[in-house]
């Protein structure tokens, strides 16, 4: 579920729940109480709410970016970043997001974001790991 807007309903994330179990899919979450309520099934997640680049302004992006690099608390968190490279085809399809896309392309790729992480010792992983052990359960 793209985003993790429920609208409220409680019966989504039940659902959602009980369907990666079955199939050994690891599981997006957001807010603490479903973060609470997977981990406590045994199950890996994030031990925070994701962050959503969206949600974050525009104006000192690259700083706000560095700054919560360095404050990254111990344990597994998710940054959902739109990295995007401002074209025409962008502009078209996203004419108030291209901006921030870009934004957030310059600083994922830039050499600044890579000597924060090696600093403070992050490790960046995708779902793969995580999947395996949702397939182990």
């Amino acid at each position: 579920w793209h985003a993790l807007r429920m609208g409220g309903r409680t019966d989504i994330p039940d659902l959602m729940l009980a369907l990666a179990k079955e199939y050994g899919l690891a599981l997006r979450v957001r807010g603490r109480p479903w973060i609470e309520k997977v981990q406590s099934q045994g199950l890996p997640t994030n031990d925070y709410d994701f962050l959503d680049s969206y949600l974050l302004g525009t104006v000192d992006k690259a700083a706000r970016y560095a700054q919560l690099l360095r404050e990254l608390p111990a344990g597994l968190s998710e940054w959902a970043v739109h990295p995007g490279l401002d074209s025409s085809e962008l502009r078209a399809i996203e004419p108030d997001g291209y901006h921030s896309r870009q934004l957030d392309f310059d600083f994922v790729m830039s050499a600044e974001a890579a000597e924060i992480i090696r600093q403070e010792g992050i490790t960046l992983l995708s779902y793969e790991p995580l999947q395996a052990l949702w397939q182990g359960r």
